[in-house]
């Protein structure tokens, strides 16, 4: 029994020890090993495979740039069906002519998502077509009003139950919808920007990710090269309760058709828009007593540090000039102004976060202030001012040829700092007025009587316009001596209209649950001004001017006196222009540059008064009301604007364009000769014919009719021929030009005589 047990334990050791044995052990160990490292292996997940290497930014989406520049980006579960705004703003670009860094190049639009195993949708939200979701057709309206799928990205993985999909093509793609270059709409006349676009040159920039939006930029390479910055901001869940626009005061506005099973048609309403200001809940009792409070949430505008610091300052000041509109809406520092932040690495002004005053270097002579909206309620959630660098020029231009003769200050090249500070703050208000939501109030300067122009009292209260939300510029109608006597010769900081539309768009109505119950409050507010015309709003009108008391660039109530007083102040300017701005060894440009300047201004006063010719007269009347809408100016009144322009024609040429001066400046002797061609287009123009014509069946008796105006007109322009005098060349060129429109108008061709068949826009020195 022990040998047969040794030999069995002797089997097994030497079975133990056997290569073949050990082999397959290590084999066997080495599998696990390998197996273990399988393991691993699967557990890392797809996604985590995905985003490996990527450059992570979290916030409302998680953002990740891939190392072969892949833009994922995941959607929150939570997010789905959400309503967000998504917005395109140039951020940089090599071609200032075809874009300007800061500008949006399409309208912010609100989207949402949705998805279902494959795909992640974005809806394009749409917002005119409305209803209230208890209605009984609610569930038909959401039938056939749904949100149309604009994109569909495919679902790459999923982090638990939100979504990764890559959006490197939208972003740094020509995508259609938020492409800077869109395709012309067929028989649209607009001139949109074109380009080619080059996808090898195109990728994405960077991105950031905040709790409330997400920002992604990415560089387009087209005929320039261009970075666009995109923003997607979440909007609020309940919209801010809107308010129902009214034709009487100047805001802007978006239109909206409410759907609704209790009226006999659909309700065409339009929404102002506006900032969000609200006093704190803790001070709304207070604010309703009628305290000054200040908002929970005030409005902040960041100003480029761009900006030269002799006028940082002012363009600050011209922000803030708006609190004083703002208190008599009941909210203190409702609006303030700061320097763009050094020290926040979260600062970025193309960020939808942050309204901003851009400065652009171009040569561009303008300035703009465009504000972006929730469509749903027309809050105003972000605005910009874009500043040109060369308004300044513009604003120089205006003060030298519209001041010059009775204000020395302003006879040199390159004005005192004070000067163009006083300048400068009016264009930073103006444009803030925009963001605020104010359109342009044409019609508020011809409130003021002319004679009140030449006050010193009045202007040093009023200014030059009850609204610098008009385009009434510097005191063109004060004389020499009337600015050492206290004349003031530039615009209010803020006109009384201004102060009035901000407290009817921003004051909040207690008591008020919807819209529609702040109306008689509203309408109570329009009704205490309705007497006053300062308080009177004139929309600007398109293409051209035909009510003559809502214009662009004019002053007072009686155009006739303003245009005879500032042509008495051109004459002085052009007798000593060269004089004031004379500098030795310098070249002609300064001089020529001016000079155009005069010339422009001019053209201005004729435009003044061309629109009483076929002129009508409108105003807002509502039921109930006894008075007209509309009203065509009588006979005699065109008959004065007639005469009045055409003996502008016969003179203006002494004294505008001298050829001895034309001589010395180097400039065309024919310069000024456009107004020879712009009036008789005028005076012939089928649309002024057709209201002349609809004013006399109205009344033949008070008003022109189309054949006694077409007599006088003849009579007035071949004057000098019926007196059998000889004809100069002012009488001629006036002659065979009127002969011309008629021939043109007539859809006769041209005889071979060659007389030209002109173009009514050729040469036309007037601003658009």
């Amino acid at each position: 029994m022990k040998k047969l047990l040794w030999a069995i334990l002797a089997t097994a050791i030497i079975a133990g020890a056997n290569p073949e044995t050990c082999y397959a052990k290590k084999k066997s160990k080495k599998n696990d090993k390998k197996e273990q490292v399988k393991d691993t292996t699967a557990k890392e997940s797809k996604y985590e495979k995905l985003i490996k290497g990527a450059k992570t930014q979290k916030g409302m989406f998680t953002l990740h740039i891939t190392n072969d520049n892949k833009l994922l980006v995941e959607v929150p579960d939570s997010l789905m069906n959400r309503t967000f705004l998504l917005s395109s703003r140039v951020a940089a670009t090599t071609d200032p002519k075809i874009f300007v860094a800061g500008e949006m190049t399409t309208n912010p639009f609100m989207i949402r998502f949705s998805k279902n195993e494959q795909s992640l949708f974005m809806h394009l939200v749409q917002h005119r077509n409305i209803i209230d979701e208890n209605d009984p057709i609610a569930a038909s309206f959401d039938k056939n009003f749904g949100d149309p799928i604009i994109k569909a990205f495919k679902i790459s993985t999923q982090n638990g139950k939100d979504v990764v999909v890559d959006m490197s093509d939208f972003f740094k793609g020509n995508e259609k919808i938020i492409s800077p270059m869109p395709t012309p709409t067929p028989g649209s006349s607009s001139k949109i920007k074109t380009g080619t676009y080059t996808a090898a040159n195109s990728y994405i920039l960077g991105a950031k990710s905040f709790p409330q939006n997400s920002e992604i930029r990415s560089v387009l390479s087209f005929n320039c090269t261009v970075t666009m910055h995109r923003s997607l901001v979440l909007l609020p869940e309940r919209p801010m309760t809107p308010r129902i626009y009214d034709r009487r005061v100047g805001f802007f506005s978006s239109g909206k058709n409410i759907y609704s099973s209790d009226k006999d048609r659909i309700d065409y309403t339009k929404y102002v828009h506006r900032w969000r200001l609200e006093p704190k809940e803790e001070d709304r009792e207070a604010y309703f007593r009628g305290e000054l409070v200040e908002p929970a949430k005030p409005i902040v505008f960041y100003v480029d540090s761009a900006f030269p610091d002799k006028w940082r300052d002012i363009v600050k000041q011209g922000v803030e000039d708006w609190n004083t509109a703002f208190e008599a809406a009941g909210f203190k520092n409702a609006i303030i102004a700061r320097d763009y932040p050094k020290d926040d690495p979260d600062f970025d002004p193309d960020d939808m976060r942050y309204s901003c005053v851009k400065y652009a270097v171009t040569d561009i002579a303008n300035a703009m202030g465009p504000s972006y909206v929730d469509p749903r309620s027309g809050e105003i959630l972000t605005a910009d001012v874009i500043w040109y660098h060369n308004v300044i020029s513009l604003v120089h231009n205006w003060r030298f040829a519209q001041t010059g003769a009775v204000d020395k200050r302003v006879r040199k090249e390159t004005f005192d700092n004070d000067v163009m500070r006083e300048s400068l703050r009016y264009v930073a208000s103006h444009e803030i007025g925009h963001t605020l939501g104010l359109m342009h109030n044409m019609g508020a300067s011809y409130s003021f009587p002319i004679d009140s122009l030449r006050s010193p009292s009045f202007t040093q209260k009023y200014g030059t316009t009850p609204s610098i939300m008009d385009y009434a510029r510097n005191n063109f109608v004060a004389q020499p001596g009337d600015y050492e006597r206290g004349v003031r010769l530039t615009p209010p900081i803020l006109g009384v209209y201004d102060i009035y539309a901000i407290n009817w768009g921003y004051r909040l109505i207690p008591d008020a649950k919807t819209p529609k119950d702040e109306i008689p409050t509203l309408d109570k507010w329009i009704e205490e001004k309705k007497d006053d015309p300062m308080y009177t709003f004139g929309a600007q009108q398109f293409p051209g001017a035909y009510d003559p008391t809502d214009q662009t660039e004019d002053l007072g109530n009686d155009h006739f006196r303003a245009g005879e007083m500032a042509v008495s102040n051109l004459k002085i300017i052009m007798k000593n222009f060269e004089k004031w701005l004379f500098d030795e060894g310098k070249d002609f440009t300064t001089i020529q540059e001016q000079y155009a300047a005069i010339v422009q201004q001019y053209n201005r006063h004729l435009r003044h008064v061309t629109p009483y010719i076929g002129g009508v007269l409108f105003k807002e009347v509502r039921q109930g009301e006894n008075e007209l809408p509309y009203t065509y100016l009588d006979k005699a009144t065109q008959k004065k604007a007639m005469r009045w322009i055409l003996n502008q024609v016969r003179t203006y040429r002494d004294w505008l364009m001298p050829a001895d001066l034309m001589q010395r400046i180097n400039a065309p002797t024919n310069y000024a000769s456009s107004v020879h061609r712009y009036i008789p287009a005028y005076l012939v123009n089928p649309t002024v014919l057709f209201r002349i014509q609809e004013g006399g069946i109205i009344d033949p008796v008070k008003n022109y009719t189309l054949d006694s105006y077409l007599n006088d007109l003849i009579a007035e322009v071949f004057k000098t021929t019926y007196q059998g005098r000889k004809l100069n060349n002012i009488e001629r060129d006036l002659q065979s030009e009127t002969i011309n429109q008629f021939i043109r108008y007539s859809s006769l061709k041209p005889a071979s005589s060659g007389i030209r068949n002109l173009d009514f826009t050729d040469d036309i020195d007037l601003e658009s």
